[in-house]
């Protein structure tokens, strides 16, 4: 894997982070894979226009005006990154891992000329791809990709990644700061449910947490945490990074959970451990700092999600 690490720049704004999918709808050879791959090049595939071009050539306009549809949003984003710069996480169907960097503001998007796959019944035609060029690239193996691809979108081709915050600039640069929010939403639910396991957890008298029922997240409804105690009671959690009374509704949905033998916990942004309506309030700094901060095995845990 390659070591790279962004030269500082003056943006002049700050970079939004976008996710890029080369999934196996993509109708090229294996030669043109290795292309996008070590090329360092995240593109899109769309030969029809609407001036119809496709019986001689693939269609080579980078205007989204030429396309409809799918195409026409997906050179859209695509020109939106050009102009306005973004730091990248990309998949590519015929790689375990992924790949980070960014595009600098005022970029072009440019033509990569490759060869169609045999899928569609134009195998060994030209193929031109609609491509953008990463800078500082950073080949990730499955490994250090797993907590980027546990909560990358599930669906689309070119995307703005909101949910991942400023992850994939952090791995570029090499320095993750020691904060629960360097820590996605699906690492902030794992780390809850192992605090829940700790002697810290039972100094805030907190139940603790003896095995799960469901894994974590996105499975459940309304639940992120649920689990048992050794006393077989029910443990039923949400986590969020909202503030307290931010997010009302997710607090609300513990309500038809607490009964007698259930301990319901919300986990969020708040100053102090609380009770309201029967619920455990619990801060989600204090986790943090409890377990990632103060914990020999937390601290560890914390490298390793977080490194690349």
């Amino acid at each position: 894997m390659r070591s790279c690490r962004i030269t500082p720049i003056n943006w002049t704004h700050a970079l939004k982070t976008y996710f890029v999918r080369h999934s196996s709808k993509l109708d090229l050879d294996n030669y043109t894979l290795g292309l996008l791959w070590d090329g360092d090049y995240v593109g899109i595939h769309y030969p029809h226009d609407i001036h119809g071009t496709f019986s001689k050539h693939d269609a080579k306009s980078t205007d989204p005006k030429d396309y409809e549809g799918t195409a026409k949003s997906c050179m859209n984003k695509f020109q939106e990154i050009a102009k306005n710069g973004g730091y990248i996480f990309a998949v590519y169907k015929h790689q375990s891992g992924g790949k980070i960097g960014y595009v600098e503001p005022n970029s072009k998007v440019e033509l990569l000329h490759g060869v169609w796959g045999s899928k569609n019944g134009n195998e060994g035609r030209e193929a031109i791809l609609k491509v953008l060029k990463l800078m500082s690239p950073k080949n990730l193996s499955a490994q250090e990709s797993i907590s980027l691809k546990s909560v990358q979108p599930r669906q689309g081709t070119t995307c703005q990644w909101r949910k991942v915050g400023s992850r994939v600039e952090a791995l570029l640069n090499g320095k993750i700061d020691s904060v629960v929010g360097s820590l996605t939403p699906d690492l902030q639910e794992v780390m809850c449910m192992e605090f829940l396991r700790t002697e810290a957890a039972k100094k805030y008298a907190l139940p603790i947490l003896k095995y799960t029922l469901s894994p974590v997240g996105r499975t459940l409804k309304d639940l992120d945490i649920l689990g048992m105690t050794d006393g077989s009671d029910f443990i039923s959690a949400q986590v969020t990074y909202h503030a307290l009374g931010a997010a009302d509704w997710k607090l609300k949905k513990l309500n038809n959970y607490a009964t007698k033998d259930n301990f319901t916990i919300y986990f969020c942004k708040c100053k102090e451990p609380t009770n309201i309506d029967g619920h455990i309030i619990f801060p989600l700094d204090l986790v943090f700092k409890e377990f990632c901060l103060e914990s020999k095995l937390g601290a560890k845990w914390f490298k390793k999600v977080t490194s690349a």
